[in-house]
């Protein structure tokens, strides 16, 4: 349902000041990630963010930004089984916002009896008191943000550990200047700017009554992801991801005119990101095709910022997209209702 004429473009949720505080909330939880601990064993040979939902946010964008400086795997894993490799040589790090996602604990379990070392980030719940009961070292954070929207009190640990690792060096001034500019950022794509002037607000009233695909280069493949969900989770629309140069070798040749009718494609840039001629080729296939092509510039000087910046412009995006249906980002019954029914299994019906 469309926003009624002439009804106040705002946010009747928190949501907005989530999004509008993420630059403040990562620099002040970067700070104090400075005691951060890592667990007393070798450097590892694999390091395993193992989370699901809202709470892998953060471990997708670390992994995006370590594969290019990294001289061992960074992956996250979602679901309840670690893969083979995961033992000894691992460091497992078990993120979960609330203490209480039944497949993080799982990995959790799994982690444990591999006798790989884990670290545990969360505001507290069973992971909480599972890992302070097993010694495990646990980094607790306070937030009223719902677990989609605190990103960066997960954000700054990861980058911490990174930098423990020398996996990827980040400075206090480097986290200082990208979280200026995301709040900076956020304060320019607020409900109150109009369209005019908010191309986050236009590119959500444009795609409302739609089903977006968000289209990324590489280096945004992270921010893709979380747009996808993002759009899902607080807009309640169906959404698709898609990252460059691979969807030029496959999901292209989807661009038909039953796709005219019915997607649009949000394409996020940044200056000099290696998928622009990309972005440029599949902009003028997508307008031979009648698709609607709404282009948003990522700001930022390099990948870091942009990567930060990107996070604010799609959880931005679909709040707007929200408050053009009239709808309560908040509330996400079907998550509650599936997670209630998964609970009442016994865990040998539940797939791994």
């Amino acid at each position: 349902m469309s926003q009624p004429a002439g009804q106040p473009h705002a946010d009747p949720s928190p949501m907005w000041r989530h999004v509008a505080a993420f630059g403040d909330v990562l620099r002040a939880e970067w700070r104090r990630a400075a005691d951060l601990d890592l667990p007393a064993s070798r450097e590892p040979d694999h390091l395993v963010i193992a989370a699901t939902g809202g709470s892998a946010a953060a471990g997708d964008i670390v992994a995006g930004l370590a594969a290019a400086t990294s001289d061992i795997p960074v992956c996250v894993v979602r679901g309840r089984q670690l893969p083979n490799f995961v033992g000894e040589r691992s460091l497992v790090v078990a993120v979960s916002c609330s203490g209480n996602t039944a497949e993080t604990l799982a990995l959790y379990d799994d982690a444990w009896r591999r006798d790989a070392p884990i670290l545990a980030i969360t505001r507290g719940g069973r992971l909480g008191e599972r890992a302070a009961a097993d010694g495990i070292p646990v980094w607790s954070f306070a937030s009223d943000a719902p677990p989609r929207a605190a990103v960066a009190h997960i954000l700054a640990p990861l980058l911490r550990i990174l930098e423990r690792l020398g996996l990827y060096v980040v400075t206090t001034p480097e986290v200082d200047a990208a979280a200026v500019r995301c709040t900076r950022y956020a304060e320019s794509l607020a409900p109150g700017i109009p369209a005019d002037r908010n191309p986050v607000r236009a590119a959500a009233e444009a795609v409302a009554g739609r089903v977006p695909l968000v289209l990324a280069g590489a280096r945004l493949a992270p921010v893709a992801e979380r747009a996808r969900n993002q759009l899902a989770e607080n807009a309640k629309t169906l959404a698709a991801a898609a990252v460059l140069p691979e969807a030029a070798h496959n999901i292209v040749v989807g661009f038909d005119a039953a796709a005219a009718g019915r997607w649009s494609i949000v394409a996020l840039a940044a200056a000099g990101d290696p998928a622009a001629p990309y972005l440029e080729a599949v902009a003028d296939l997508a307008a031979g095709r009648g698709i609607p092509w709404l282009p948003l510039e990522v700001p930022g000087s390099d990948p870091f910022e942009q990567v930060l910046a990107g996070l604010v412009a799609v959880d931005a995006l679909s709040c707007h997209l929200a408050m053009v249906r009239g709808i309560d980002p908040l509330p996400i019954p079907e998550i509650e209702a599936i997670r209630a029914r998964v609970a009442r299994l016994p865990s040998a019906e539940i797939s791994t």
